[in-house]
């Protein structure tokens, strides 16, 4: 039973991949000006979260905000 369960959810995620990989792509083609910068918008955000939780979990950021 385990190996359908993990079978079943690798179809699921190859089939949500090509989902958003097939969205991505028409809305690209509809409107590319708005898709590209939704896209880097996006982008950014998510670098800057990582770079957070980055720091965090190696100790880097300070204690506290406070004064």
């Amino acid at each position: 039973m385990s190996a359908f369960k993990r079978t079943l959810t690798r179809k699921a995620a190859k089939s949500a991949a090509k989902h958003t990989a097939r969205g991505s792509a028409s809305k690209l083609k509809r409107s590319p000006v708005r898709t590209v910068t939704l896209l880097g918008l996006g982008g950014a955000i998510g670098a800057l979260a990582g770079w957070m939780v980055g720091r965090t979990a190696t100790g880097t950021a300070p204690v506290s905000a406070g004064s």
